[in-house]
């Protein structure tokens, strides 16, 4: 008698490739891995993350500053690209596009239409922009940013 093939108890675990695609500063990070230790930059990494995402909320927080509402009423009028001083869903969803949130499906852009637009006449004006953008701006842009720097390497 041939003994019978019995099933494994588990299922094997298939190994993934790397969490993060390898980028341009990825030897620079695999030397650091060497020459720090794993764990140190593991922690110095986050460190830098932290600090990155923080100056990037600082930056958005300046939105009620002379500074800040002219960087918004920039990309305000960048993105109305029909010049009729309101925002269409086609309008918000290029202008994020542009800004490199291309994760962004039509779910969330609807969900920031419908948050923005108090009025409810379909498009966002400029005072319904100025209070919707720093939202949207510091979740996105830090999100953009660990996006970025995993496409470079840094998180390899």
């Amino acid at each position: 008698d041939e003994p019978k093939a019995t099933k494994p108890l588990r299922k094997e675990i298939k190994k993934k490739g790397p969490a993060h695609p390898d980028g341009i500063f990825s030897p620079a990070v695999r030397l650091a891995k060497k020459a720090m230790g794993e764990d140190r930059l593991i922690k110095f990494r986050a460190k830098v993350i932290a600090l990155h995402s923080d100056t990037i909320k600082s930056f958005v927080d300046t939105a009620d500053t002379k500074f800040g509402q002219g960087a918004l009423f920039t990309m305000f009028q960048l993105a109305d690209k029909d010049k009729n001083g309101t925002l269409d869903t086609n309008e918000v969803a290029e202008g994020l596009n542009k800004l490199g949130f291309s994760w962004m499906k039509e779910k969330q852009i609807s969900g920031i239409m419908k948050r923005a637009d108090k009025d409810d006449n379909g498009v966002i004006d400029y005072e319904e922009f100025v209070d919707e953008a720093p939202k949207t701006l510091k979740t996105n842009l830090v999100k953009l940013a660990k996006k970025n720097g995993g496409d470079l390497g840094f998180l390899s």
